[in-house]
């Protein structure tokens, strides 16, 4: 387990970092649980990523589809805040609006509903489960709820 491994280091240090834990783990066949709030790490180190909001999982994908497709509001804004270094590139508007709720004072329903743009009367009631939307791809929101 990894909490966040490289994010005091500089980039050059981290990017060796990075390059020898991705090494380790093909040479003697590791598996890692990396935790970071940096996509972009998490992507370069993953197989797979499980996106979390106020310790719940949201949204679980092969890290390639997660990062293309995201299904979860939530993620969607997470992968959209990441600079692409390319200054012309506009980054997608980011619609979550409002604070992160305090963890001892989580809201019913979904953990998400206060800042969603999307969300329903059924996400302020109902905390939704993970269900696989695609092969592969689970998403706990109400938005592909299965019985929608």
């Amino acid at each position: 387990m990894l909490d966040e491994p490289t994010s005091a280091l500089d980039a050059s240090v981290q990017a060796q970092i990075l390059n020898l834990l991705k090494g380790l783990q093909r040479d003697l066949k590791l598996s890692y649980l990396f935790i970071t709030h940096n996509i972009n790490v998490v992507r370069y180190m993953s197989n797979r990523i499980a996106v979390m909001y106020l310790g719940r999982i949201v949204e679980v994908a092969e890290a390639d589809t997660l990062v293309s497709n995201p299904l979860h509001p939530y993620t969607r804004d997470l992968i959209a805040s990441i600079p692409t270094g390319d200054p012309t590139h506009r980054l997608r508007e980011i619609r979550i609006r409002g604070e992160t709720p305090s963890p001892i004072d989580i809201p019913g329903g979904c953990r998400f509903n206060p800042r969603c743009p999307y969300a329903m009367d059924e996400c302020r009631i109902v905390e939704p489960q993970l269900w696989e939307a695609e092969r592969g791809h689970q998403v706990a929101c109400h938005l592909y709820d299965q019985a929608s």
